[in-house]
């Protein structure tokens, strides 16, 4: 039995100290044993377990990714496709992989997706064992209700008990929070606690597709707490040219920057009619002369002020006639609506109109000495690209 420590004592490291969830005496001490042993330096010894699901490219599971991109920017085609390939196991983009079986849970266009998962069946010849299964009931992940234990006790009932799940792709991320904001850091984190489960109940992938804010193609939309939790994020931008560039944006195990790119075409399927389907243009490599400058770096209450902005000019903006500030063809909010944005979003306080107004002219500021804003005395844009 433990002993109570003497009371002149400043920091007593008894059990009923340590944790106020002490139901007998001992019971934490033993329960740490139970979850914590220790290994020397000297013993530890590298895993057999395989580094990669797809080579370089999504790190095998139990991990976390995220393919993020703006609408209609092919995000959803280039998951499908690469991880049809891991259902059927055959090389994706000339990287090797593991095979295994994939769930896609989806609510985004249900039965376009269902058209486009038809017509790349047919096109690589996915034969009817194919281990890649469809769901369209989205789990609710924002919230601690049970769902992901709901979703791990479905998907052993229903998956063939020969089949090893290797990936489950969640498409939207936003889909699977209700009523909830991707930007509050406590809903972000509860997803990614999640998501953690489900991976480790089946050491598989877990991947979301999600958004990218409007105003940035280089990173996810809301809370950094995803950003920080993930193992793998790629982005994906439709380039001017019509092609579709995937990239390597974070890999906490590998190599960062490589890019390959693909296009979607239009083939006529006998039972799918006119159907979009994703053709790999270049394999993933880096590509170090068309790197672009790199982009002044921004705190976050400058990343969101810009969003706040995009919201604004998509809502409210409207061409004037070009200055010698103001571009051709730019479309600009006023400065009083932008302000009103921004107090409507809670950036700024209403009620305290000088503290509103430096902090407002600060970042404005900062913004337009990055070149990432344009503004002048009636307006405030947002630069071409």
């Amino acid at each position: 039995m433990t002993q109570s420590p003497p009371e002149n004592n400043p920091n007593p490291r008894t059990d009923e100290t340590v944790t106020p969830f002490r139901t007998k005496q001992g019971h934490f001490a033993a329960r740490w044993r139970e979850r914590f042993t220790l290994t020397k330096l000297a013993d530890i010894v590298p895993s057999n377990e395989p580094l990669w699901l797809i080579d370089n490219l999504i790190p095998a599971g139990p991990s976390l990714g995220v393919i993020f991109g703006k609408p209609k920017s092919g995000k959803t085609f280039l998951v499908a496709d690469m991880f049809l390939h891991v259902a059927m196991g055959r090389h994706y983009c000339s990287c090797v992989l593991q095979q295994g079986g994939v769930v896609y849970i989806t609510k985004e266009g249900v039965r376009g997706f269902d058209r486009r998962m038809i017509a790349m069946r047919h096109n690589h010849n996915a034969g009817s064992q194919v281990p890649f299964y469809v769901t369209h009931e989205m789990p609710n992940f924002g919230s601690n209700n049970g769902d992901a234990d709901a979703l791990v006790t479905l998907l052993r009932k229903e998956v063939p008990p020969g089949v090893r799940i290797a990936a489950i792709i969640l498409d939207t991320l936003a889909r699977t929070m209700p009523g909830q904001s991707d930007s509050d850091p406590a809903v972000m984190s509860q997803f990614v606690e999640n998501c953690n489960m489900v991976a480790t109940a089946f050491d598989c992938f877990v991947g979301a597709v999600h958004h990218s804010p409007r105003s940035d193609d280089t990173r996810s939309r809301g809370s950094n707490v995803l950003d920080a939790a993930a193992d793998v994020i790629i982005s994906v931008v439709k380039e001017r040219n019509g092609s579709r560039a995937a990239k390597i944006e974070h890999l906490k195990d590998g190599e960062e920057g490589l890019l390959w790119r693909f296009r979607i075409t239009e083939k006529r399927d006998q039972k799918a009619g006119f159907t979009p389907l994703i053709e790999t243009i270049s394999k993933p490599q880096r590509e170090p002369d068309t790197e672009t400058k790199t982009k002044p770096t921004l705190t976050g209450e400058e990343h969101r002020l810009v969003d706040i902005l995009a919201e604004a000019i998509l809502a409210e903006g409207k061409t004037v006639p070009a200055t010698d500030t103001v571009p051709v063809n730019v479309k600009v909010v006023t400065r009083d609506y932008f302000k009103k944005c921004l107090q409507d979003r809670g950036f700024v306080d209403a009620d305290k109109p000088d503290s509103m107004r430096a902090k407002v002219s600060k970042y404005i500021n900062q913004l337009a000495g990055k070149k990432l804003i344009g503004t002048n005395d009636l307006y405030i844009w947002l630069p071409k690209p």
